[in-house]
Formats: structure tokens, C-alpha cells, sequence
């Protein structure tokens, strides 16, 4: 059974530290505003494809979405708030998906020629598997795909245009949903006891230290290690996510790039107690130490987890990625004041 961690405050060390403040103003808007500007564009491009075929568009296409899937891996560690309502999380990476939800389902789909898919509006109301970037991933990716240049799979083409429209407008209502004036940006930056969602500093820093650990061991048991398999005979890289497009690892060095910003823009070296303050720092080292190894993988995702030179690059990051999750949920937990607890209600 997973468990789930929790956090509460034990003692004041971090009252008002401004955390939520920073973190909102120097990361979540900025993060969120990329995201909102690359799912626009390739909303924009795959339009110009369905408009007006060829190789070349398929190409700008292809390109926009390679842009989009570093901008979700960064601002995706902000899985709390806005990005927990509605299950916009879900709706925009359907992820685990160990029966291969999406799969068969987009596949029906594009194989049954839905007109009620090519509407983003639509769209948003059908199964979260339809709605996010594994979906447009096979339709711009999968099988069939390279017959989006001669035009002849253009109700494909209309539903990918779908699919990245609703993740524009999902990424409009993260943005929105982050701005001043809203019940949960109020207290995420200046919590008070009459504030909702949250009450204290403490309880922000709890948020925040919860989403930076919950993002690392996502990454690593989600991502990396149904690929890697036992051994390197039972490895499937077609298990890792974005396999199809070979952007698998260019989402987790992502993903990593936005818990190190999320780490900095918090800026708690300079809070925590001195005899403490290198904490950070050792997980921030911790951080690029596995993002180098993954930028030392040199093959394709779908090869490279049963390669043993790039395999043993993954499982050193993934490693690596482990001990900067234990080191946030204890010694950087503990620096804060906060008490690490366990919710056993994550199903297993």
C-alpha cells in the first residue's frame, strides 16, 4: 500500500516567512504563463497542419509540442491548488496508465471518427485519457501519424487540434487561478487564520515541501521504474511516458527544472536555522547530479532503459532523485519545524 505523505507545524521556525508569496510571484505565474503560451502554439500549428498539410507543417507541429512538454514538466510540480481542482492535472497528463487506458481510447477515437472530439469545448467533457498530452502525443506521434502530411487523416488532424486546444484552455484557467485576488492565491501569500485553504506559514511551507517530495518520487516509481523493469531483461522502454515522440527525458529533466525553481523561488537557505541552512543546497546538488546523468542518455527512451550504459545512467538518477525526496521530507521538513505524518488512504 502507498502511503501518503502529510505534514503539520510543529514550531514557528518559518512563521511569515513569505514562502507563498515568492513562490507565487517568481515561479507559479511565470510557469504557468509558459505553459499557457506553448499550448497556444501548438494549437496554432496543428491548425496550420489541418489547414494546409505537409511535411514541413507536420514538422512546426511536432516542434510546438516538443516546446509544450518541458513547460508542463516544469509547472506540473504545482500539483496543488488550481492545478488539483477540476482534475486539470489528470485532464492534461493522464499518467500512470499501466493498462493503457489512453491508448485504447484514443485509438477508438480516431478510428471511429468522433465529431464530438474535434470541439475542445467537448472534449473537455469526455474522459480525462482523451483530453491531455499522452493523447495528442499518439495522434501527432502514433501509428498513422506521418499521413498527417499528405492530408489524409485530416479528422486525426482535427482531433489533435481539439486536444491541444483544450489544453490551452485549461492552462488559461492555471494562470487565472494564480492571479491576485483569488480566494487561493490570498492564502497561499499572506495566510491568516481566516484564510482558506490555509492558515499559517506553516501550513504553505507544508504544501510546498509535500509538492516538491510527492513530484520527485512521481517521477522516479511513475515514470522511470516501470520502464527500467526488474533487470535489464525485463525492460520495456515502451512503458516510460512520451516514448513515441523521444521526449521522455526531456519531461523529467523538466520536471526536475521545476523542483529546483520551486526549491529556489521558496528561498528557504535564507530562513531555516544557520546550523541547517545547507540543506537546500544539498538537495538542489542532488537535483542536477540526476539531471546530468539523464542528459547522458544518448538513445531513444524506447531503447535506452534496456541499453546497460544508458540503463545505468537512469538508475543513477533515479537514485539520486530518491535521496533528494528523503532528504526534503526529512531534513528539510524538519528545518522548517514541520512533523512528517503518513495517510495511509493512497490505495496501493
Amino acid at each position: 500500500m502507498r502511503v501518503a505523505l502529510i505534514f503539520s507545524c510543529a514550531v514557528p521556525a518559518a512563521a511569515q516567512d513569505g514562502a507563498g508569496a515568492r513562490v507565487a510571484e517568481t515561479f507559479a505565474r511565470p510557469a504557468f504563463a509558459e505553459l499557457q503560451k506553448t499550448a497556444a502554439a501548438a494549437e496554432l500549428e496543428i491548425g496550420a497542419l489541418c489547414t494546409m498539410p505537409s511535411a514541413e507543417a507536420l514538422t512546426k507541429a511536432r516542434g510546438a509540442f516538443a516546446e509544450l512538454v518541458p513547460a508542463w514538466g516544469k509547472a506540473s510540480v504545482l500539483r496543488f491548488g488550481p492545478l488539483a481542482d477540476e482534475h486539470r492535472m489528470e485532464r492534461i497528463y493522464f499518467w500512470p496508465d499501466p493498462r493503457g487506458i489512453a491508448l485504447r481510447q484514443v485509438q477508438a477515437t480516431i478510428a471511429g471518427e468522433d465529431e464530438s472530439a474535434t470541439s475542445s469545448e467537448n472534449l473537455a467533457q469526455k474522459s480525462a485519457a482523451l483530453q491531455g498530452l499522452p493523447a495528442l502525443e499518439f495522434a501527432l506521434y502514433g501509428s498513422g501519424a506521418d499521413d498527417l502530411a499528405g492530408g489524409a487523416t485530416a479528422y486525426r488532424c482535427r482531433f489533435a487540434e481539439a486536444i491541444a486546444g483544450n489544453i490551452a484552455s485549461i492552462a488559461d484557467e492555471l494562470l487565472a487561478g494564480w492571479a491576485d485576488g483569488t480566494d487561493f492565491t490570498g492564502a497561499f501569500t499572506a495566510p491568516a487564520a481566516d484564510t482558506e485553504p490555509y492558515r499559517s506559514a506553516g501550513e504553505v511551507d507544508s504544501e510546498i515541501v509535500r509538492a516538491l517530495s510527492t513530484q520527485l518520487r512521481f517521477m522516479h516509481e511513475a515514470q522511470l521504474l516501470p520502464a527500467l523493469g526488474a533487470d535489464i531483461g525485463k525492460a520495456r522502454g515502451k512503458r516510460a511516458p512520451l516514448w513515441r515522440s523521444e521526449l521522455t527525458f526531456a519531461l523529467v529533466t523538466a520536471q526536475l527544472d521545476g523542483v529546483r525553481d520551486l526549491m529556489n523561488a521558496a528561498g528557504y537557505e535564507s530562513i531555516i536555522p544557520e546550523e541547517t541552512s545547507w540543506v537546500p543546497g544539498a538537495i538542489l546538488f542532488e537535483i542536477g547530479t540526476a539531471r546530468a546523468a539523464l542528459d547522458g542518455v544518448e538513445i531513444t527512451p524506447a531503447d535506452a532503459f534496456a541499453d546497460e550504459t544508458a540503463r545505468d545512467k537512469i538508475e543513477f538518477a533515479g537514485l539520486t532523485i530518491e535521496s533528494a525526496a528523503a532528504n526534503i521530507t526529512e531534513k528539510l521538513a524538519a528545518a522548517l519545524g514541520l512533523i512528517v505524518g503518513f495517510n495511509a488512504l493512497d490505495g496501493d
